[in-house]
């Protein structure tokens, strides 16, 4: 199957966040220098918290749950199908405010691993 596929890829503990995993797809590498995606699952309760990022911007796109997004200074509802951005430098977090997993797909660009 070669690079172009990704499968049997496995969830992991984020390094600073508790409640919070994560499973990578498509990583920096010397043939992918635009972006990194990864699949982030937010336990009931918990979530990532507020941080920026000063050399790439994250877009979301929620796959499944409930939440709220940190926009800077502002709290959003956010829930299955929504999408959004957080650009460079700005602040911003993520929290599962639902009973079930959040899940998220999250895109860096440009990659940030």
């Amino acid at each position: 199957m070669g690079n172009n596929f990704k499968s049997n890829t496995e969830f992991v503990k984020h390094p600073t966040q508790e409640g919070v995993f994560m499973k990578h797809f498509f990583s920096k590498s010397e043939t992918n220098d635009r972006l990194n995606n990864l699949e982030v699952n937010i336990v009931p309760g918990f979530q990532i918290s507020p941080h920026t990022h000063d050399n790439a911007g994250e877009y979301f796109y929620v796959v499944d749950g409930v939440g709220e997004f940190l926009d800077n200074t502002e709290w959003i509802p956010i829930q299955k199908g929504d999408a959004f951005q957080a650009p460079i430098g700005m602040t911003h977090a993520v929290k599962n405010t639902g009973r079930s997993t959040l899940v998220l797909f999250s895109t860096f660009s440009p990659p940030t691993r």
